[in-house]
């Protein structure tokens, strides 16, 4: 059975941000903005090798204040987020060993080599009421680094593999990066665990409760410094890593979870319907390559009846094309061919309005599929 690449969702939950611009030494603001104009401008007019030039100039200028001046210590937030910058100007350029290099500098600076080989120290640290907001700031800044870390090593991977096609030897690049990947998406899945396992536990403590062994996933048990949306994303970052390998028993349950978090979409809101219409298309996708109809469908329902809710909102387009799709296939692997193909048109007929080939082709080939079959 072959099932539509489920909907892509805009989670990213993630960002680094320059400090004041009083922060820095004039010589750096000098730079910073040089770099700005190379950078931050239409794709056209870019200058992304002036940009780097300029950033990197200005973390050198920085890390040599650093050491006399704690002001300028290599963790400070407006450092780190020059870094960050400077990952995000490689990755537009295309360069990935680059951007893996600066992240790994980045999360070395906050965690220490430590800290990088064990999450549980970072959990043991959130979950210390004395630590100071700054310390827990810069945690919750190398999560997400963290998460962009192994974005970066499952796309270089990714590229390996394509280039394996040719070369052999690539090959086994390919497959170091996709084991560099799930190590980071686990190191950033075992602190949020973790630390909101012992957290929602605590609660149930204080309320004369049980402990369990999973927590709630209700929204308003999580700690105050973990936001739905980073959850949600790492979740979803981490499962569709999963599902694209092949591991669909790892993703499926981190997309449930997901979706509790999002309420499945009940407050109304167009971001937290579509965003679930989008979990659950990815739900659906999930069942319809395990073979499990009777779930593939629940899902596939389900996440229609929101993503029409918004029809003109991207991702509940996106969503409902993908939905569509896998009903489609659950028909037609149930042998109920000619509902199947009412599917198949509309989704290729929504697909085709959006300007989506891949997704034409896919159902002009399912079209063509159970033609022969029937």
């Amino acid at each position: 059975m072959v099932a539509l690449g489920a909907a892509t969702i805009g989670f990213t939950g993630y960002s680094m941000f320059f400090g004041p611009g009083n922060l820095y030494p004039k010589s750096v603001r000098k730079l910073l903005r040089e770099g700005g104009m190379a950078y931050l401008r239409p794709k056209d007019k870019q200058d992304l090798p002036k940009a780097i030039e300029c950033y990197t100039k200005a973390l050198a200028e920085l890390d040599e204040l650093g050491t006399n001046d704690s002001k300028h210590a290599p963790d400070a937030p407006h450092i780190t987020g020059l870094i960050a910058r400077i990952a995000s100007v490689y990755s537009e350029m295309g360069d990935l060993d680059m951007v893996v290099k600066m992240y790994k500098d980045l999360l070395h600076r906050i965690l220490g080599d430590k800290g990088m080989e064990d999450p549980k120290t970072q959990v043991r640290k959130l979950l210390d009421d004395k630590l100071p907001k700054n310390e827990r700031e810069n945690i919750i800044r190398a999560l997400g680094c963290a998460n962009k870390l192994a974005e970066a090593y499952e796309k270089r991977g990714e590229r390996a593999e394509r280039r394996s096609i040719a070369l052999p030897d690539m090959k086994q690049a390919s497959s170091a990066d996709s084991l560099e990947a799930s190590r980071w998406y686990q190191w950033c899945l075992q602190v949020v665990m973790l630390t909101y396992q012992n957290h929602f536990n605590h609660l149930q403590l204080e309320q004369g409760k049980p402990v369990t062994n999973t927590p709630s996933f209700d929204p308003e048990t999580l700690p105050r410094y973990f936001s739905v949306d980073v959850v949600t994303s790492l979740l979803y970052n981490a499962a569709t890593f999963f599902a694209n390998h092949s591991q669909i028993d790892l993703a499926q349950p981190l997309l449930e979870r997901a979706l509790d978090l999002m309420r499945r979409g009940a407050d109304g809101k167009q971001e937290s319907v579509c965003r679930s219409s989008v979990l659950m298309s990815h739900l659906a996708n999930a069942n319809v390559m395990k073979k499990d109809l009777v779930a593939a469908e629940k899902w596939s329902i389900e996440g229609l009846q929101l993503a029409k809710k918004f029809p003109e909102n991207a991702e509940c387009l996106n969503s409902f094309v993908a939905l569509t799709y896998d009903l489609g296939a659950v028909y037609e692997a149930a042998g109920k061919y000619n509902s199947a193909r009412v599917q198949y048109r509309q989704a290729a007929e929504i697909a085709g309005d959006m300007g989506d080939d891949g997704a034409v082709k896919l159902t002009q080939d399912a079209l063509s599929r159970i033609s022969k079959a029937a």
